[in-house]
């Protein structure tokens, strides 16, 4: 295996950790959205984009090393959704 082959492989269990993380965040707010009113609706918008980030995730598994050179990663979109969820949690364990 190559290293680039490597690099790939490394990057893609890092995205399915995040993957696993987002999980976990969406656990813990669905626990505490029961109680909250209107925290549903924000807590359905968010699993429908980590529905597309785990889509992309299966779609990497695909992709051969040279689109993978060329396409880079959706780290980006994983922060802001992260950072979306545990702000939603952060206010709901409130």
């Amino acid at each position: 295996m190559s290293t680039n082959e490597q690099l790939v492989e490394r990057n893609i269990r890092y995205y399915e950790a995040r993957l696993k993380h987002i999980d976990e965040l969406f656990e813990k707010a669905s626990k505490a959205a029961a109680e909250i009113p209107g925290a549903d609706e924000e807590l359905a918008e968010l699993k429908a984009e980590r529905h597309k980030l785990a889509d992309e995730v299966a779609q990497m598994k695909e992709k051969s090393l040279e689109e993978w050179a060329k396409e880079g990663g959706p780290m980006v979109i994983w922060d802001v959704l992260a950072e979306r969820l545990e702000k939603l949690v952060e206010r709901l364990e409130k």
